[in-house]
């Protein structure tokens, strides 16, 4: 079983004192109810809500901190099934999201959801790579060259593979071809 503080570095800072002081008041509005928590929203008073900050996030932002007060609080009883399958993104959100733990690490943290590679094609003529190549795709992400290498190939708008590797690192192949480098999405 996880520790609360192993649970709340999974999490970035900043929403990690709000999750701490939510998940009581969270169990105990659970419990008094009787049913599971949904959404800190239904869970909270308007006051309450207003007082802890969290009016100020963005919707993805609290959609995030409900996500994962569901997923990891152990106090937090789990929604029913039809409750989770409505608060998990789609795989167009999902694609969306993939990387961006690395754009902003404090904001944004990997997941064990989400897709394992996605597919898209480099935009415009394509050199191939060497040393700090940026990649902007058609996707609109955006991907720089993190690992030493170069790789010589032209190409108009070649499709490319990524694909998540070890230790929350990716790789970008040129379908087609057996060549990957190391990458890091920066935007």
């Amino acid at each position: 079983m996880h520790s609360l503080k192993n649970i709340l570095d999974d999490i970035p800072a900043p929403l990690a004192a709000v999750a701490l002081l939510l998940g009581a008041s969270v169990a105990v509005v659970s419990a008094d109810s009787g049913g599971a928590f949904t959404h800190l929203e239904e869970a909270m008073s308007e006051e309450a809500f207003a007082a802890a900050g969290l009016h100020r996030l963005e919707p993805e932002e609290l959609a995030y901190l409900n996500q994962w007060l569901r997923r990891r609080a152990p106090a937090i009883a789990r929604p029913a099934p039809a409750e989770v399958a409505e608060s998990e993104p789609d795989a167009v959100e999902a694609e969306a999201a993939f990387g961006l733990e690395q754009v902003e690490r404090d904001q944004w943290r990997g997941s064990e959801a989400g897709p394992e590679e996605i597919r898209s094609r480099i935009e415009g003529s394509f050199e191939g790579w060497s040393g700090n190549t940026v990649f902007r795709l058609e996707n609109g992400q955006v991907w720089r060259q993190s690992g030493p290498g170069t790789f010589h190939h032209r190409a108009e708008n070649p499709a490319v593979v990524i694909r998540r590797a070890m230790l929350g690192s990716y790789l970008l192949r040129v379908e087609g071809k057996n060549t990957t480098v190391r990458v890091r999405r920066v935007e």
